[in-house]
């Protein structure tokens, strides 16, 4: 069995993306299962691609990589939060592997810990993509980002809306359904989670939802936990079972490289100085010296900072 991949950067990513690589492949358990992994990135970026084969053929001789330079159709759309327009390059994948009918989309700041065999065999049927859904269901997130000019457009999403750091993604329908031409109307717009606020919007009703263990957000603590199971978002079950084995995790927000402490962080951090090849791609000194407060800590400042506002108002 070969699994289709992409991972999509530019070149502030490039040593990131070995991370990611490499421990994909050292997830491998059974001899029947391989990944073609598709690495789209720009100019700047290519240069990895030499140390990334390498990480290939000394984990899996078996699987193969692909490398695919382009020039990013989105390079002008919206910026927001440190992130940068490469990350509107998997919605361009449709138009790059144009032989490729279906294929599974992971960020880069993701650790892989499960082999991906189960997760790939999703039935997708029709639909256009399969995701995990995102902390933007919570009530409180939900009400933070209303008074976005763009939000009452996503209302019929509220407790459905997907984080897009791992997608699977049905290209076929992508191109039946010429999504493209929707997806190039809304990068112009100042959409504040940007290409997942694309998918969000342009994907309705056409999403099979997965279960949080395929797209584990470190960042989120017990609280998070007990919040998302109160909501009915995930199910208690679906929270242990992410807790517990997590397929894939994923550092959105706070990144281990630049600060250890992150929620999780540890993981990530065993893992690359264990690897011969990865461990002197990052400075663990600087990331142990990098404090402050946490991504969950700025984000109930700020939840705090709305309400004592919002109080003064009334």
């Amino acid at each position: 069995m070969y699994i289709d991949i992409a991972f999509c950067f530019d070149h502030n990513l490039i040593r990131q993306v070995q991370v990611a690589v490499a421990s994909l492949l050292d997830c491998i358990v059974t001899d029947h299962v391989h990944y073609h992994i598709y690495c789209i990135c720009t100019e700047a970026a290519s240069q990895v691609e030499g140390r990334l084969r390498q990480i290939v053929e000394r984990r899996d001789g078996e699987s193969v990589l692909t490398v695919k330079v382009v020039d990013n159709l989105y390079e002008n759309a919206y910026e927001v939060r440190g992130i940068s327009t490469g990350a509107y390059l998997r919605l361009m994948l449709h138009r790059l592997l144009p032989d490729v009918d279906r294929i599974l989309y992971a960020d880069i700041d993701v650790l892989f810990r499960e082999e991906l065999a189960r997760l790939w065999e999703v039935d997708l049927s029709d639909h256009i993509l399969a995701a995990v859904k995102g902390m933007v269901n919570c009530a409180d997130k939900w009400e933070w980002n209303s008074d976005r000019a763009y939000w009452h457009c996503l209302e019929d999403m509220k407790g459905n809306y997907i984080n897009s750091g791992v997608l699977l993604l049905n290209l076929a329908q992508i191109r039946r359904r010429n999504l493209e031409e929707a997806w190039n109307r809304w990068a112009q717009e100042k959409l504040y989670y940007q290409d997942q606020d694309i998918l969000n919007l342009t994907c309705k009703g056409e999403i099979v939802y997965l279960p949080l263990k395929y797209n584990c957000f470190a960042y989120i603590g017990e609280e998070d936990h007990a919040t998302l199971i109160r909501e009915g978002i995930f199910t208690e079950g679906e929270c242990r079972e992410a807790v517990e084995h997590p397929v894939i995790i994923h550092y959105a927000g706070d990144k281990p490289w630049k600060r250890y402490d992150t929620n999780l962080g540890y993981l990530w951090w065993d893992y690359v100085k264990s690897q011969p090849d990865l461990k002197d791609l990052f400075d663990e000194t600087a990331a142990r010296r990098n404090h402050g407060p946490t991504l969950r800590e700025r984000a109930v400042r700020k939840l705090k900072r709305m309400v004592k506002r919002s109080t003064e108002i009334e």
